[in-house]
């Protein structure tokens, strides 16, 4: 959707090309020219080629790393490595960066993914959305505006999802969708103008369908969000970032070609914009690094619903024991197990509920010897024995 901006855009550059080579006698270039002109050379989309090139890398990486299989549709629906694989790789998780000091975790997730689904989707996203923005407005440009999103997008996720680990190069697609609705937004008069478009309502119409083409976009990644490894935290906060960025970093279309003359106010105001946007953005990440540094790695609030923004148990249709995922916080209980020396049987364990509680478990019946098995079966006793299965 964002081609048709990108034309309107080399089609605003031509004229003014052309109305200075006709001023200064010099030869004519035609559109066709113009525009493969700009496709020449060192004027390539080389950020989107190498983003392209990392997430493909690190996709391969991941599932072989968990021994080339990917995991249960239950444990990952977007076909795909395991929690430990991820982690591994590089996931965010909120303990590890703030007791461990693992800051990278805030740059790594932007090129991760949790499996196949996920990587296609996002590839195709950044092919069209990145490289359409970065023959527009260059290199750097697009730089800034997939990376300080990407990142403000993971710190959110941080603080207001700490239990949940996530991945994926959305918070910096979405940092690049927010730009291109700060494109519109900076260059509103110009786009719907009746005067402008000469009364021609199709233009307009058409400009209108990339808005629609954006928010569908917007809404297909937030559904994503709902399964497990993937954040709307990251997606919201990577859009509002990309937003400020956007009014810094993209160039406004000028109106004095249109004939449309704006006052030292109006040239003001937009200079205040454009320093306002990026400058706002650093001073928010520099404030919730801060606010994450002094989390101890738990939520900055109290708020219990705030994970269902990123998290639906599901299938809807099945009884609670049978979901594949859930949106709790058993899956990061521990437990003091007991374990028979003579049978090597564990006969029973104490294990801490999300809440803090401790409750014993008799596991006499159970016949489990296995410590990793054991491991994998807490979430289950924990929905089974806790009476709060939230954190505080």
């Amino acid at each position: 959707p964002y081609d048709h901006l990108t034309g309107i855009r080399t089609d605003v550059e031509w004229a003014e090309d052309a109305a200075w080579r006709r001023e200064h006698d010099e030869p004519y270039l035609a559109w066709a020219d113009f525009e493969e002109a700009k496709d020449t050379g060192l004027n390539q989309p080389f950020f989107t080629y190498i983003a392209l090139l990392v997430c493909s890398v690190c996709l391969i990486l991941s599932i072989a790393m968990n021994g080339w299989r990917v995991e249960n549709l239950t444990v990952n629906p977007m076909i795909g490595p395991s929690a430990e694989t991820l982690i591994d790789m590089g996931a965010k998780k909120t303990s590890l960066i703030v007791e461990e000091n693992q800051w990278y975790r805030l740059f790594t997730p932007m090129v991760l993914h949790a499996g196949i689904i996920h990587f296609v989707l996002n590839m195709l996203a950044l092919w069209f959305i990145g490289l359409a923005v970065e023959q527009s407005h260059g290199f750097w440009n697009v730089a800034i505006l997939f990376v300080v999103p990407a990142i403000g997008g993971n710190i959110m996720s941080a603080l207001f999802l700490p239990e949940y680990i996530s991945v994926g190069a959305s918070g910096g697609i979405f940092g690049l969708i927010g730009a291109c609705i700060a494109d519109i937004v900076t260059n509103w008069n110009l786009l719907f103008s009746r005067v402008l478009n000469n009364s021609d309502d199709g233009s307009r119409f058409r400009n209108v369908k990339v808005l629609i083409w954006l928010l569908m976009d917007i809404l297909l990644n937030i559904l994503i969000g709902l399964t497990p490894f993937v954040d709307n935290f990251t997606h919201l906060g990577g859009m509002v970032y990309g937003f400020l960025c956007g009014l810094s970093k993209l160039e406004r279309l000028s109106t004095a070609f249109f004939g449309v003359k704006k006052g030292l106010l109006f040239k003001f105001q937009t200079h205040l914009v454009r320093f306002f946007g990026l400058t706002l953005s650093i001073v928010c990440i520099c404030i919730s690094v801060v606010v994450l540094a002094e989390s101890d790695g738990k939520r900055v609030t109290n708020c219990r619903g705030c994970r269902y923004v990123s998290c639906v148990p599901f299938p809807f249709w099945s009884p609670y024991d049978k979901k594949w995922w859930y949106c709790d916080d058993c899956d990061i209980v521990k437990a003091d197990a007991r374990q028979n020396r003579i049978t090597n049987l564990y006969s029973s364990m104490n294990l801490t509920c999300p809440d803090d509680s401790i409750v014993n478990i008799d596991l006499s019946d159970a016949q489990i010897n296995d410590q990793v098995f054991l491991q994998k079966q807490l979430p289950g006793y924990c929905r089974d024995h806790c009476e709060d299965v939230f954190s505080d």
